[in-house]
C-alpha cells in the first residue's frame, strides 16, 4: 500500500502552508485523499512529485495559470512553451540591462567632461535632462537618438519586467499579515466597535479607494483608472466585472497600506472588499458577515435606476432580466464562493445586534478587550 502522509508533515517538509495546499486542490493540480476514520488530508507519493513539480516551477516564476496548463496537457509540448517563453523573457531582460550599462557608461563620459566642482554644471547637466524629458513626454524631442531619450525606453521595459517577476514568498507575507483581521462584507459598524474595544485601528478599504485610484497605473490597474461618472448607468454584466476588477486593482496596494499600518499599531483590522481569492494563502484572520437585507436594496436600487432611464420597456426588461442574472435577486448564502477559501461566515438577522455580533467575531478572532479605551 502507497504511504500517506498528512498535510501538515507536507507542509512542514516543503515549507508551504496548509491553506496553499489546499488552494492548489481548488485549482485542480493536486489532490488529497480522505481515509475513512480519518480527519486529515492525506497526500500519496503521486501527488508528493506533483507539489515538488509545482514548488520548482514557481521558483522560476512560472505563473500558476501556466502550471494549470502544464499539467492539464499531455506530453511535453506546453512545459517547452512556457519555459522556452520564459528563456526568451531572460534573453530580452539580459539584452535590456547589458543596453543600459552601455548607457550608464555614456553618462559617466558626459559627466567626466563637466565640472563638478561648479554648481552651474550641475544645474545645467539636470535642465538639460529635464528638458529633454519634457519633450519625450510631448512627443516633440527631434534630436538624435541620445542615451537619456533610449534611457526611458529601457527603465520602464525594465520596470515592467520587474513588477512581473518580483514576488515576495507566501511565508513572509503571511508572518507580515498575521495581525491583520479582515472582516468582508457587511461589517463596518462591527470592525468600528471591535477597532474601540480592543484598541486596534480599522482600516476601511473604501475610505482608501479614491487614493489609490489616484495613485493606479492604467498599465497595470485598468479598472481602478477607468473613468465611470455613474456606476448604475452600466450594463449590469460590466458593472459586476467593473467592481470585481477595481477591487482586484486596489488589492495589492491595500496589502501595502496593512504591512505599514502593522508595522505601527501592532494589530490592524481591514474591513469591506478585498480580492480575498487572489491572497487567502497569506491571511491568517479572516470572517465573512453577510447582510441579506442590504443586498436586496442594492439590487432594489439598481432595477429602479434601470427603469427610470430613457430606453424602451423592452430594453429595460432585457437589463432587468440580465441583472437577475448576473447579480442575483437576493444576496447568495456564499458570495464570490468566499466560504470555499475556508472563512467564517455570520448571517446578519434583522434582530442582530453590533454588540452581539462584535461578541461573535471577537470570540472567533479570540481578541483581548482593553480596558479604558
Amino acid at each position: 500500500m502507497t504511504e500517506l502522509i498528512k498535510s501538515g508533515e507536507l507542509s512542514n517538509r516543503y515549507g508551504v502552508s496548509t491553506r496553499t495546499l489546499r488552494y492548489y486542490e481548488e485549482i485542480g493540480i493536486i489532490e488529497s485523499r480522505r481515509v475513512e476514520d480519518y480527519a486529515y488530508r492525506m497526500y500519496d507519493e503521486t501527488n508528493i512529485k506533483r507539489l515538488e513539480q509545482i514548488l520548482i516551477l514557481r521558483k522560476l516564476n512560472i505563473g500558476l495559470k501556466d502550471i494549470q496548463r502544464i499539467f492539464n496537457t499531455a506530453g511535453s509540448e506546453v512545459v517547452l512553451e512556457v519555459l522556452g517563453k520564459k528563456v526568451d523573457d531572460i534573453d530580452e531582460e539580459i539584452a535590456l540591462l547589458h543596453e543600459l550599462k552601455e548607457i550608464v557608461i555614456a553618462f559617466i563620459r558626459q559627466i567626466e567632461q563637466a565640472d563638478f566642482s561648479k554648481d552651474s554644471d550641475v544645474k545645467l547637466l539636470y535642465e538639460k535632462a529635464k528638458e529633454i524629458e519634457k519633450q519625450l513626454v510631448n512627443g516633440e524631442y527631434t534630436g538624435n537618438p541620445s542615451p537619456v531619450h533610449r534611457l526611458f525606453e529601457v527603465a520602464e521595459k525594465l520596470e515592467v519586467k520587474a513588477i512581473s517577476r518580483l514576488q515576495i514568498p507566501e511565508n513572509i507575507l503571511k508572518r507580515l499579515l498575521q495581525n491583520v483581521y479582515f472582516i468582508l462584507g457587511d461589517g463596518a459598524d462591527v470592525a468600528d466597535e471591535l477597532g474601540r474595544r480592543h484598541g486596534i485601528f480599522v482600516y476601511h478599504t473604501c475610505d482608501y479607494r479614491h487614493i489609490h485610484s489616484q495613485n493606479a497605473d492604467s498599465k497595470f490597474q485598468p479598472e481602478l483608472c477607468r473613468d465611470v461618472q455613474d456606476f448604475f448607468s452600466l450594463d449590469p454584466e460590466d458593472a459586476m466585472q467593473r467592481e470585481l476588477g477595481v477591487v482586484r486593482d486596489y488589492t495589492p496596494m491595500v496589502i501595502m497600506d496593512l504591512i505599514q499600518l502593522v508595522s505601527k499599531h501592532g494589530k490592524v483590522i481591514c474591513e469591506n472588499d478585498i480580492a480575498i481569492e487572489d491572497i487567502i494563502q497569506i491571511v491568517s484572520h479572516a470572517i465573512l458577515i453577510s447582510n441579506d437585507k442590504g443586498w436586496v436594496d442594492f439590487i432594489n436600487g439598481y432595477e429602479n435606476d434601470i427603469r427610470r432611464r430613457d430606453i424602451s420597456e423592452d430594453e429595460k426588461e432585457r437589463l432587468v432580466r440580465k441583472l437577475d442574472k448576473v447579480w442575483g435577486k437576493g444576496k447568495p448564502e456564499n458570495p464570490r464562493g468566499m466560504t470555499e477559501y475556508g472563512l467564517k461566515q455570520i448571517i446578519r438577522e434583522d434582530n442582530s445586534t453590533v454588540s452581539q455580533l462584535a461578541d461573535t467575531v471577537a470570540e472567533y478572532f479570540n481578541l483581548t478587550e482593553v480596558k479604558n479605551v
